[in-house]
């Protein structure tokens, strides 16, 4: 890949569209420090490819092009919300904000505080308690984290803690647990494993699919317990496939397709 064809992202997260211009569809997201590839240039936005290979515009003024030969040792966010300060104290001046997921490059560690750089040369200071390490798979782990965002917003295209889409929620939360999926519903269910077609089936961690129109697959979310699902449709939040559950959904219910799998 040539290294004039590489840039990375420069801001928490940066929308990607689907024409050269910010008056239309947002088709995904990408986070501080994604690698992006450059396919072409139209005004002040740029044609690229995803880590996750999903192709569409971002504004040249959200990413850096520079070698892609970067030699560093990145660490991973866990806090939910943090701030990069200029200095290592709270009180200096904050020069990017940043979430759970993103990974960022350790420079050095000072008191309590680890200094990082930005794809732009600008350095930054974050207290290391804000940091953590990649969860292990497992059923209920991957549950009881996904939980904890519950009443998040949905946002279309949106795939951080500012704002989840169905798919962007899921492939969000595996991502945490080192295993990295497509972007899109349809995507996750082509590349997981079946399990069953009964929507009171499944265990924890498992994937319930659907289709509104009994064509391709257009939404998704987690198994919580057989019928219960943990899914980001208005926000996230649990929902039931249960006729006799109180959280009964209808509509889901209709437009069940079955249940797949990442997990072994």
């Amino acid at each position: 890949m040539d290294k004039n064809n590489i840039a990375y992202v420069n801001v928490s997260c940066a929308n990607i569209y689907r024409e050269p211009t910010f008056n239309c569809q947002i088709e995904s997201q990408v986070v501080l420090w994604e690698q992006l590839e450059i396919l072409e240039q139209i005004d002040d936005f740029f044609l690229v490819i995803t880590e996750d290979k999903y192709k569409g515009w971002i504004n040249l003024h959200q990413i850096v092009q520079m070698d892609s030969g970067i030699d560093l040792n990145f660490v991973l966010i866990s806090e939910r919300y943090v701030n990069f300060y200029a200095e290592p104290e709270i009180k200096s001046v904050i020069v990017r904000d940043g979430f759970c997921g993103i990974r960022i490059p350790f420079l050095s560690e000072k008191n309590g505080w680890i200094k990082t750089t930005f794809p732009d040369s600008v350095t930054g200071w974050v207290e290391t308690c804000n940091l953590g390490n990649v969860k292990k798979p497992d059923s209920l782990e991957i549950i009881n984290y996904a939980k904890t965002f519950i009443g998040i917003p949905y946002l279309w295209g949106g795939k951080t803690v500012k704002g989840f889409d169905c798919s962007g929620f899921v492939q969000f939360i595996h991502k945490m647990f080192s295993i990295n999926l497509r972007r899109d519903a349809w995507m996750q269910f082509e590349d997981s494993n079946f399990v069953s077609r009964n929507p009171c089936g499944g265990k924890p961690g498992d994937l319930f699919f659907f289709s509104e129109r009994g064509q391709k697959v257009t939404h998704v979310g987690f198994v919580m317990k057989p019928g219960i699902i943990l899914h980001c449709q208005g926000m996230v939040k649990i929902e039931s496939l249960n006729q006799k559950n109180q959280l009964f959904n209808e509509k889901l219910f209709k437009d069940f397709v079955e249940i797949r799998t990442f997990l072994n």
